[in-house]
């Protein structure tokens, strides 16, 4: 038998395979993005049916199969559940896997995808704990993503209040422990920063997010 393979992710998403299994896909710690098949999840008394969801953060347990990895485990970090509860709050955790789906890859880096990883875990923290406005959330992960991708290009200085340069500077280069922190946005000019991060984000990212879109209609 292959050796069981222990790796922390993310679950971003989760969709019926057969009648009782589940084909996920995960950004994890060590290998990066992968599809991993949870057979009879969906059973009645399974021990995983409430953990092959969406957002949930946990450390799997893995088997490497031909084309896909096979779960045989999950222990439960996060799951985020109640997001599910807010309409709003719920479509940006959405766009936060949808975004961390797009910017992963199998086989990345393991540093960039723990970074990925945790900057997805403390904006959906962020969202559940209300640290800011859902907003004001989404354009600092955005920020954080261009950092991240190595796409942030524009030189601080951009902004007409001084204030808000100053903390939008504090924002691309700041501990993710205190990336959301109410304190650190003091004084911000929330209109002008989203304005600004959003025209970036838009400028660099050349993709259309369909959670995005949802929002837009509301």
């Amino acid at each position: 038998m292959k050796d069981e393979i222990q790796a922390k992710g993310i679950i971003i998403s989760a969709a019926p395979q057969g009648e009782y299994g589940r084909r996920l896909v995960l950004l994890t710690d060590k290998l990066g993005k992968i599809t991993a098949f949870a057979g009879g999840a969906a059973k009645a008394g399974s021990k995983i049916i409430g953990a092959v969801r969406p957002m949930t953060c946990a450390s799997f347990s893995l088997v490497q199969g031909r084309s896909a990895y096979n779960l045989h485990s999950v222990d439960v970090i996060d799951a985020f559940g109640e997001l599910a509860f807010d309409f709003d709050l719920s479509v940006l955790a959405m766009y936060v896997l949808e975004a961390g789906d797009y910017f992963s890859a199998e086989g990345m880096p393991e540093e960039e995808a723990k970074a990925l990883l945790n900057l997805m875990y403390v904006t959906l923290k962020a969202l559940r704990e209300k640290a800011q406005e859902p907003e004001l959330i989404r354009h600092i992960f955005e920020l954080r993503l261009l950092v991240l991708q190595g796409e942030y290009t524009l030189v601080p200085g951009y902004a007409e209040k001084e204030e808000t340069t100053k903390i939008w500077q504090k924002c691309i280069s700041s501990s993710l422990t205190s990336l959301y922190d109410p304190a650190f946005y003091e004084g911000l000019d929330t209109e002008e920063f989203e304005q600004n991060a959003g025209q970036l984000f838009a400028r660099q990212v050349n993709h259309k997010f369909r959670t995005l879109t949802v929002l837009r209609d509301l």
